[in-house]
């Protein structure tokens, strides 16, 4: 994927997700992705199927679906932001799924959910 590329998903994500009360953010290292989402649920079902049903996402792995208390990235349609492989490789490793079913509504931060709110902070700090 080239830049333009990139440059006509986001426009595309953005406008739907604006469209449909999702906010979220969009980390890349050459063609590998990760993507956080959130809002409404039948909301984000739509954006997770738009994704899986796409022929240019191959090997997707969902690695956290369930009820938030608030939004992490409530002020991005879709944020970008670059990272090297190795951030990629930090994030997606990360314990996504270590809440059990009792905690879904506690003010718990998933695990790999807080490493993602640290990275995307610093990212923006210093931008």
């Amino acid at each position: 994927m080239n830049s333009g590329d990139l440059d006509a998903l986001l426009v595309d994500a953005r406008n739907f997700n604006r469209q449909n009360a999702i906010t979220g953010v969009l980390l890349h290292s050459g063609n590998n992705f990760m993507q956080c989402f959130e809002g409404p649920e039948d909301a984000v079902q739509q954006v997770y199927q738009r994704i899986l049903g796409s022929r240019k996402h191959t090997d997707v792995l969902e690695f956290m679906n369930l009820p938030i208390q608030k939004r992490t990235f409530s002020d991005w349609a879709m944020g970008s932001a670059t990272t090297t492989p190795s951030e990629l490789l930090a994030l997606s490793t990360a314990q996504w799924s270590q809440l059990t079913s009792e905690l879904t509504f506690s003010p718990f931060t998933p695990p790999g959910l807080a490493v993602l709110q640290v990275f995307w902070s610093m990212r923006q700090s210093s931008h």
